[in-house]
């Protein structure tokens, strides 16, 4: 399955490799795609993942970005 989020907090090419890399290791997530011109990341997961999981990857980045719906 597939999800489309909405990430804020990204300012540059090198947040959005951030954000990937970080959603890359949460278990259940095969790929990622995030762009940073649509404030996106598009997450194909083996089962769903849910949103505070996600959120949490992201906060060992410096807490300055937010996943929602």
């Amino acid at each position: 399955m597939t999800h489309t989020y909405q990430v804020t907090g990204m300012t540059c090419g090198g947040c959005a490799a951030s954000v990937k890399n970080s959603l890359q290791v949460v278990s259940g997530v095969t790929s990622v795609e995030v762009s940073k011109g649509t404030n996106s990341a598009t997450i194909s997961m083996d089962k769903h993942i849910d949103l505070a999981e996600l959120q949490n990857a992201l906060s060992g980045v410096g807490g300055k970005y937010q996943i929602s719906n």
